[in-house]
């Protein structure tokens, strides 16, 4: 049988089980459970290549964290438990924000919160949002492509090394191109009656699966040891 990816419920789930994981400090053990956890959702998505990328980089903060703890007087073990483990504490988010921009499209976001009965004021923003960063990423590749073309930090050590012009011919442009990004899609989002407060219809009709089941109850078990841990 085939196991559906994970609904915009669960999702909404997923943020508070990550959010809830930054205010304790979590056994190894159990830290790379909630790896493996958050991990996975990538490939019920059908999303390999991110969801190996995931893994790996949990592993090198689970390693490093390990190691950190073995100089705790020195000055790099300072350093590498910064890195680490203060660091680290933010992965569960991170992991959570990628899987939510990767495999939610804006109309089921905006169900899920309408569902929710969530009031405009915060359904507006988000699906803005939602929309923002994807189409930012796009005009950076962009500029990128442009300067390569013109034969300007064409590699990446470029940028590393000229730092004051790597903010003129990117960050300027960039930033000026945001605002109006912003500006061009909450007009969009007003256009197509994102605020109207009637009743809305939607394409997207969400409904519980086995996989929400088991999300749920998988992440639960693990609140449950991090309570007992």
């Amino acid at each position: 049988m085939r196991m559906r990816a994970a609904s915009i419920f669960s999702k909404f789930f997923l943020v508070i089980f990550a959010n809830i994981l930054l205010f304790f400090n979590l056994p190894i053990w159990l830290q790379i459970a909630s790896y493996v956890y958050l991990c996975l959702l990538f490939f019920l998505a059908r999303r390999w290549r991110q969801g190996l990328t995931w893994l790996a980089v949990s592993a090198v903060f689970v390693v490093g964290n390990a190691c950190a703890l073995l100089y705790p007087d020195n000055l790099w073990g300072h350093y590498l438990l910064f890195l680490f483990s203060g660091l680290g504490k933010m992965l569960p988010v991170i992991i959570v924000a990628a899987l939510v921009f990767a495999s939610t499209h804006v109309s089921e976001l905006v169900y899920g919160l309408r569902s929710l009965h969530m009031p405009q004021w915060v359904v507006v923003p988000l699906s803005v949002l939602f929309r923002f960063f994807p189409t930012i990423r796009s005009d950076y590749h962009q500029i990128r492509n442009a300067m390569k073309f013109r034969g300007l930090a064409v590699g990446g050590t470029d940028l590393l090394f000229h730092p004051a012009r790597s903010l003129e011919y990117i960050y300027v442009p960039l930033l000026n191109n945001a605002s109006n990004v912003a500006a061009d899609l909450t007009a969009a989002a007003l256009t197509r009656g994102l605020a109207n407060p009637g009743r809305k219809s939607s394409l997207y009709k969400v409904s519980w699966s086995l996989t929400d089941a088991l999300v749920l109850l998988v992440g639960l078990v693990l609140l449950g040891c991090l309570a007992y841990a």
